[in-house]
Protein backbone atom coordinates (compact mmCIF):
# COMPACT_ATOMS: atom_id res chain seq x y z
CA UNK A 1 0.00 0.00 0.00
CA UNK A 2 1.62 3.35 -1.11
CA UNK A 3 1.08 6.70 1.57
CA UNK A 4 -1.05 9.26 -0.44
CA UNK A 5 1.65 11.71 0.12
CA UNK A 6 4.59 9.35 -1.59
CA UNK A 7 5.26 10.72 -5.00
CA UNK A 8 4.51 7.46 -7.42
CA UNK A 9 8.33 7.62 -9.34
CA UNK A 10 9.91 6.63 -6.21
CA UNK A 11 9.81 3.42 -5.92
CA UNK A 12 7.62 2.03 -3.53
CA UNK A 13 9.05 -1.24 -1.21
CA UNK A 14 6.49 -3.42 -0.75
CA UNK A 15 5.85 -6.14 1.09
CA UNK A 16 3.39 -9.06 1.42
CA UNK A 17 0.96 -11.22 3.11
CA UNK A 18 -0.15 -14.71 2.10
CA UNK A 19 -3.00 -16.59 2.70
CA UNK A 20 -3.96 -20.34 1.83
CA UNK A 21 -6.01 -22.68 3.37
CA UNK A 22 -4.53 -25.45 5.40
CA UNK A 23 -5.73 -29.34 5.38
CA UNK A 24 -4.79 -31.78 7.81
CA UNK A 25 -6.41 -35.20 9.49
CA UNK A 26 -6.07 -38.48 9.45
CA UNK A 27 -4.65 -39.56 6.14
CA UNK A 28 -6.87 -37.64 2.69
CA UNK A 29 -9.78 -39.41 3.07
CA UNK A 30 -10.38 -36.99 6.31
CA UNK A 31 -8.96 -33.94 4.78
CA UNK A 32 -10.55 -30.50 5.91
CA UNK A 33 -9.93 -26.72 6.26
CA UNK A 34 -9.21 -26.34 9.79
CA UNK A 35 -7.25 -23.38 9.45
CA UNK A 36 -5.77 -20.62 7.06
CA UNK A 37 -2.00 -19.75 7.48
CA UNK A 38 -0.21 -16.38 6.86
CA UNK A 39 3.46 -15.41 6.55
CA UNK A 40 4.63 -11.82 6.60
CA UNK A 41 8.09 -10.93 4.54
CA UNK A 42 10.20 -8.04 4.15
CA UNK A 43 11.79 -6.49 0.88
CA UNK A 44 14.29 -9.07 0.58
CA UNK A 45 11.79 -12.03 1.19
CA UNK A 46 12.82 -12.87 4.59
CA UNK A 47 10.13 -14.30 6.86
CA UNK A 48 9.33 -11.61 9.32
CA UNK A 49 5.66 -12.80 11.01
CA UNK A 50 4.04 -15.86 10.93
CA UNK A 51 0.28 -17.48 11.91
CA UNK A 52 -3.05 -19.20 11.74
CA UNK A 53 -6.30 -18.20 11.75
CA UNK A 54 -8.52 -21.73 13.01
CA UNK A 55 -11.32 -22.31 11.37
CA UNK A 56 -14.10 -24.64 12.86
CA UNK A 57 -15.77 -27.22 10.87
CA UNK A 58 -19.30 -29.05 10.86
CA UNK A 59 -20.80 -25.24 11.13
CA UNK A 60 -24.16 -24.43 9.53
CA UNK A 61 -23.63 -22.29 6.46
CA UNK A 62 -24.68 -19.33 7.88
CA UNK A 63 -22.00 -19.40 10.72
CA UNK A 64 -19.62 -20.88 7.86
CA UNK A 65 -20.02 -17.71 6.47
CA UNK A 66 -19.73 -15.86 9.25
CA UNK A 67 -16.45 -17.50 10.03
CA UNK A 68 -15.23 -17.04 7.03
CA UNK A 69 -15.93 -12.94 6.65
CA UNK A 70 -14.34 -12.86 10.11
CA UNK A 71 -10.95 -14.90 8.81
CA UNK A 72 -10.59 -12.40 5.78
CA UNK A 73 -11.28 -8.88 8.60
CA UNK A 74 -8.37 -10.42 10.36
CA UNK A 75 -6.02 -11.24 7.16
CA UNK A 76 -7.44 -7.39 6.33
CA UNK A 77 -5.71 -5.52 9.71
CA UNK A 78 -2.99 -7.92 9.34
CA UNK A 79 -2.04 -6.38 5.78
CA UNK A 80 -3.01 -2.60 7.31
CA UNK A 81 -1.13 -3.18 10.37
CA UNK A 82 1.85 -4.22 7.86
CA UNK A 83 1.17 -1.43 5.27
CA UNK A 84 1.16 -4.48 2.40
CA UNK A 85 -0.79 -5.92 -0.11
CA UNK A 86 -1.63 -9.73 0.44
CA UNK A 87 -0.50 -12.52 -1.99
CA UNK A 88 -3.18 -15.34 -2.65
CA UNK A 89 -2.89 -18.41 -5.30
CA UNK A 90 -4.75 -18.23 -8.19
CA UNK A 91 -7.60 -20.43 -8.17
CA UNK A 92 -8.19 -23.59 -10.70
CA UNK A 93 -10.44 -26.24 -8.93
CA UNK A 94 -10.32 -28.06 -11.90
CA UNK A 95 -6.64 -28.94 -11.16
CA UNK A 96 -7.10 -28.85 -7.42
CA UNK A 97 -9.81 -31.43 -8.00
CA UNK A 98 -7.33 -33.64 -10.44
CA UNK A 99 -4.44 -33.62 -8.07
CA UNK A 100 -6.84 -34.99 -5.59
CA UNK A 101 -7.86 -37.76 -7.60
CA UNK A 102 -9.78 -40.47 -5.72
CA UNK A 103 -7.71 -40.38 -2.69
CA UNK A 104 -9.61 -37.84 -1.06
CA UNK A 105 -13.50 -37.17 -2.06
CA UNK A 106 -14.70 -35.68 0.23
CA UNK A 107 -12.10 -32.94 -0.14
CA UNK A 108 -12.74 -33.05 -3.73
CA UNK A 109 -16.43 -32.47 -3.26
CA UNK A 110 -15.44 -29.12 -0.83
CA UNK A 111 -13.29 -27.82 -3.58
CA UNK A 112 -16.29 -28.11 -6.05
CA UNK A 113 -18.50 -26.98 -3.09
CA UNK A 114 -19.15 -23.32 -1.79
CA UNK A 115 -16.42 -22.97 1.37
CA UNK A 116 -12.92 -23.18 -0.68
CA UNK A 117 -14.59 -20.21 -3.25
CA UNK A 118 -16.24 -18.15 -0.65
CA UNK A 119 -13.41 -17.10 1.11
CA UNK A 120 -11.55 -15.84 -1.93
CA UNK A 121 -14.84 -14.18 -2.59
CA UNK A 122 -15.12 -12.38 0.67
CA UNK A 123 -11.33 -11.99 0.77
CA UNK A 124 -11.18 -9.94 -2.39
CA UNK A 125 -14.02 -7.84 -1.46
CA UNK A 126 -13.26 -6.82 1.71
CA UNK A 127 -9.46 -6.23 0.60
CA UNK A 128 -10.95 -3.95 -2.10
CA UNK A 129 -12.79 -2.13 -0.19
CA UNK A 130 -10.09 -1.34 2.15
CA UNK A 131 -7.61 -0.08 -0.94
CA UNK A 132 -5.53 -2.93 0.14
CA UNK A 133 -4.00 -5.25 -3.59
CA UNK A 134 -4.97 -8.57 -3.38
CA UNK A 135 -1.97 -10.54 -5.59
CA UNK A 136 -3.04 -13.70 -7.71
CA UNK A 137 0.24 -16.05 -7.72
CA UNK A 138 0.68 -19.35 -9.40
CA UNK A 139 0.85 -21.96 -6.56
CA UNK A 140 2.50 -24.40 -8.38
CA UNK A 141 4.85 -26.51 -5.82
CA UNK A 142 4.44 -24.03 -3.00
CA UNK A 143 3.69 -26.79 -0.71
CA UNK A 144 6.36 -29.01 -1.50
CA UNK A 145 9.00 -25.72 -1.59
CA UNK A 146 7.80 -24.80 2.31
CA UNK A 147 7.89 -28.19 3.24
CA UNK A 148 11.56 -29.17 1.90
CA UNK A 149 12.93 -25.13 2.59
CA UNK A 150 11.00 -23.36 5.57
CA UNK A 151 9.39 -25.66 7.68
CA UNK A 152 12.64 -26.85 9.65
CA UNK A 153 14.47 -23.45 9.10
CA UNK A 154 11.67 -21.33 10.74
CA UNK A 155 9.66 -24.26 12.61
CA UNK A 156 6.59 -23.13 10.43
CA UNK A 157 2.93 -25.27 10.07
CA UNK A 158 2.51 -26.14 6.51
CA UNK A 159 0.54 -23.50 5.73
CA UNK A 160 2.54 -20.93 6.89
CA UNK A 161 5.14 -22.69 4.66
CA UNK A 162 3.74 -22.18 1.93
CA UNK A 163 2.58 -19.21 2.58
CA UNK A 164 5.66 -17.61 2.82
CA UNK A 165 6.56 -19.20 -0.76
CA UNK A 166 3.88 -17.44 -2.12
CA UNK A 167 4.53 -14.58 -0.46
CA UNK A 168 8.32 -14.70 -1.91
CA UNK A 169 6.99 -15.66 -5.20
CA UNK A 170 4.89 -12.15 -5.50
CA UNK A 171 8.17 -10.53 -5.19
CA UNK A 172 9.56 -12.53 -8.37
CA UNK A 173 12.21 -14.22 -5.84
CA UNK A 174 13.22 -17.91 -7.17
CA UNK A 175 13.46 -20.91 -5.17
CA UNK A 176 16.77 -23.04 -5.80
CA UNK A 177 16.63 -26.20 -4.36
CA UNK A 178 18.85 -26.06 -1.67
CA UNK A 179 23.08 -27.27 -2.09
CA UNK A 180 21.76 -30.16 0.43
CA UNK A 181 19.71 -32.01 -1.59
CA UNK A 182 21.37 -31.36 -4.85
CA UNK A 183 24.36 -33.70 -3.76
CA UNK A 184 21.68 -36.51 -3.67
CA UNK A 185 18.62 -35.86 -5.60
CA UNK A 186 20.28 -36.06 -9.34
CA UNK A 187 17.99 -33.46 -10.14
CA UNK A 188 18.40 -32.06 -13.89
CA UNK A 189 19.93 -28.07 -12.63
CA UNK A 190 19.82 -27.26 -16.38
CA UNK A 191 15.38 -27.35 -16.36
CA UNK A 192 13.45 -24.81 -15.71
CA UNK A 193 12.70 -24.63 -11.92
CA UNK A 194 9.09 -26.34 -11.64
CA UNK A 195 10.51 -28.82 -13.40
CA UNK A 196 13.63 -28.94 -10.81
CA UNK A 197 10.72 -29.05 -7.95
CA UNK A 198 8.80 -31.54 -9.89
CA UNK A 199 11.30 -34.16 -9.83
CA UNK A 200 11.91 -33.44 -6.38
CA UNK A 201 8.59 -33.91 -5.26
CA UNK A 202 8.50 -37.54 -7.20
CA UNK A 203 11.76 -38.44 -5.51
CA UNK A 204 10.13 -37.91 -2.36
CA UNK A 205 6.90 -39.33 -2.77
CA UNK A 206 8.82 -42.58 -4.00
CA UNK A 207 11.03 -42.83 -0.70
CA UNK A 208 9.62 -44.22 2.34
CA UNK A 209 11.72 -41.79 4.33
CA UNK A 210 8.82 -39.19 4.02
CA UNK A 211 4.82 -40.20 4.07
CA UNK A 212 3.76 -37.33 6.43
CA UNK A 213 4.28 -33.26 6.38
CA UNK A 214 5.80 -33.42 9.90
CA UNK A 215 8.16 -36.00 8.83
CA UNK A 216 10.13 -32.85 7.25
CA UNK A 217 10.63 -31.39 10.56
CA UNK A 218 13.04 -34.23 11.50
CA UNK A 219 14.84 -34.63 8.26
CA UNK A 220 18.62 -32.82 7.99
CA UNK A 221 20.18 -35.92 6.16
CA UNK A 222 18.46 -36.08 2.77
CA UNK A 223 20.76 -39.28 1.44
CA UNK A 224 18.03 -41.31 1.59
CA UNK A 225 17.33 -39.95 -2.08
CA UNK A 226 19.78 -41.50 -3.91
CA UNK A 227 19.13 -44.51 -5.76
CA UNK A 228 21.61 -47.52 -6.13
CA UNK A 229 22.38 -46.63 -9.51
CA UNK A 230 22.50 -42.61 -8.42
CA UNK A 231 25.46 -44.12 -5.71
CA UNK A 232 27.31 -45.76 -8.35
CA UNK A 233 27.60 -42.54 -10.92
CA UNK A 234 28.53 -40.51 -7.33
CA UNK A 235 31.20 -43.73 -7.21
CA UNK A 236 32.19 -43.37 -10.31
CA UNK A 237 32.74 -39.82 -10.82
CA UNK A 238 34.45 -39.72 -7.54
CA UNK A 239 37.46 -41.99 -8.56
CA UNK A 240 38.04 -40.05 -12.22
Amino acid sequence: MRDKHQNIEEPCEKKFSRTVLKTSGVGDSLAEFNSIGWAYVDSQGNLKAKGQIPLQMGLPRSKQQAQIVDSCLQLAIKATEFECPVACEELDFSTKKQSLGEKSKKYARMLSGWAYSEFYKQLSSILSNRGIELIAVNPAYSSIIGLVKYLRMYGLASDEAAALVIARRAMKLSEKIPRSLTAYSEVNSEKHEESEWNQLNKKIKRSAVISRRCDYYSVSNWSFLVTPQNEEAQALRKNV
